[in-house]
């Protein structure tokens, strides 16, 4: 019998966020010049990231947690939305969010921003590469016969 041995992500120590997490946070929660973020820690010690509403109410409108190696999303009076391995997840369950009838419009169009944002990239992009190479294949071949 072997033992197989599971790769384990790395994190840094508790209470802060990467770079890299904390830039694909601010990334994917982007939605418009109104909105802010603000970073915090859990009662133990575990690491949030807050998107605030415009200014000057800055209420909560989303707030992540990395609790062990689940990330905890959820709205901002408190309530739990989802939870993923990894923050791309998110997407799909804050897209649910908004549907149930989140009551805060920022959070509404945070949450469409980001829906939207990420069909533009895994569907779209795909589509615009392989047609751009096809031009660059064929064109040139078509204008030897113009």
């Amino acid at each position: 019998m072997s033992i197989v041995e599971f790769p384990q992500r790395s994190f840094p120590a508790s209470g802060a966020w990467s770079a890299d997490e904390l830039q694909q946070l601010i990334a994917l929660f982007r939605a418009d010049g109104e909105t802010s973020f603000a970073t915090g820690t859990t009662e133990h010690g575990d690491p949030q990231f807050y998107l605030l509403g415009p200014a000057p109410e800055h209420e909560c409108v989303l707030c992540v947690s990395r609790l062990a190696q689940t990330y905890v999303l959820e709205d901002g009076e408190g309530r739990l939305i989802g939870e993923a391995p990894a923050l791309d997840g998110f997407a799909v369950e804050a897209a649910r969010a908004a549907v149930r009838g989140s009551r805060s419009l920022v959070a509404r169009l945070a949450l469409a921003w980001v829906t939207i944002r990420l069909t533009i990239e895994e569907k779209l992009e795909p589509i615009f590469e392989e047609s751009q190479e096809l031009l660059v294949r064929f064109v040139p071949q078509v204008a030897a016969f113009v």
